[in-house]
């Protein structure tokens, strides 16, 4: 999980919003929703990523990381 940066405050991140990754039914998913609220299943917050998609986020992660 990780905490969500405001675009009107970059560098401080948001309190009140968590991205997470996580899989669900051998599904990928991705939600954005309260910190602390992880494994509380999909809802209208949450999106499935096919296999192509999360391996790009993956690679566009690792690149952000090394800059």
């Amino acid at each position: 999980m990780l905490p969500t940066v405001g675009p009107e405050a970059p560098g401080i991140a948001n309190p009140q919003r968590q991205l997470e990754l996580f899989t669900h039914g051998g599904k990928i998913c991705l939600r954005i929703g309260a910190v602390n609220c992880e494994n509380s299943g999909t809802n209208r917050y949450t999106v499935e990523l096919s296999p192509d998609v999360a391996a790009e986020l993956a690679s566009a992660l690792k690149l952000l990381a090394e800059a």
